[in-house]
């Protein structure tokens, strides 16, 4: 049968997802990602109480997701391509801004385990001291994003069980915007939940696309 290549092409403008809200969470290390992320009709579901948000985030960068990966080709005589070419690492990065200063903010900023601090109470006053020796940090974390409106949104999330601060922007005090700095987490392979970064959809929007994506469903 004749056809043409807009046909060929499969064009669908619902499947350009465009998240216009992100939100990241984050756990302590172990703590469990849930089985799911919304119900039978696409509603978003709670997390865990231990999941808990960074609040606001810098909107001109919004949440980076990097992803590096070497390799080690091996080069026979005579041949323009290599004969064979191995991945020796694979690492994963998230970044962002968080903008709110909160007991989440200041402990990924500054590698304190907050927990720990009280506020004086006649005061408020709160003051501790950053870690002068090295150590590491590990979160289970969660980013959802939302495209679409709040009756039918499409939910993209992305979990990262095993995570650690990698770089610090660093802060710059002016009168011109808000005390923030830009925060660097590497992904790691968790052994419990055997990977280091899984994705997912869903939601009321996602619903009504999901024929289209190519993906099936369980009863097919």
């Amino acid at each position: 049968m004749p056809t043409n290549l807009s046909q060929l092409k499969d064009a669908r403008n619902e499947l350009l997802l465009k998240p216009l809200d992100a939100a990241v969470f984050l756990a302590p290390w172990y703590t469990a990602v849930p089985a799911a992320f919304t119900d039978s009709s696409g509603a978003l579901l709670p997390l865990p109480a231990d999941y808990k948000s960074v609040g606001l985030i810098d909107k001109k960068t919004g949440v980076a997701f990097a992803r590096a990966i070497t390799a080690a080709p091996i080069e026979s005589y005579g041949e323009l391509q290599p004969s064979r070419n191995d991945v020796t690492s694979d690492l994963t990065t998230l970044e962002f801004e968080p903008q709110q200063t909160n007991a989440m903010s200041l402990q990924l900023a500054t590698n304190t385990n907050l927990a720990q601090v009280r506020a004086d109470a006649a005061s408020g006053e709160v003051f501790f001291a950053q870690p002068s020796a090295e150590q590491i940090t590990y979160y289970s974390a969660v980013v959802i994003g939302r495209d679409g409106s709040d009756a039918e949104p499409i939910y993209i999330f992305k979990v990262l069980p095993k995570v650690a601060v990698s770089n610090y922007g660093g802060d710059q005090w002016v009168p011109t915007d808000i005390m923030s700095q830009k925060l660097t987490l590497t992904a790691f392979k968790d052994d419990t939940a055997g990977y280091a970064v899984a994705h997912g959809f869903g939601g009321a929007g996602w619903k009504k696309i999901l024929e289209h994506t190519g993906i099936a469903t369980a009863s097919e």
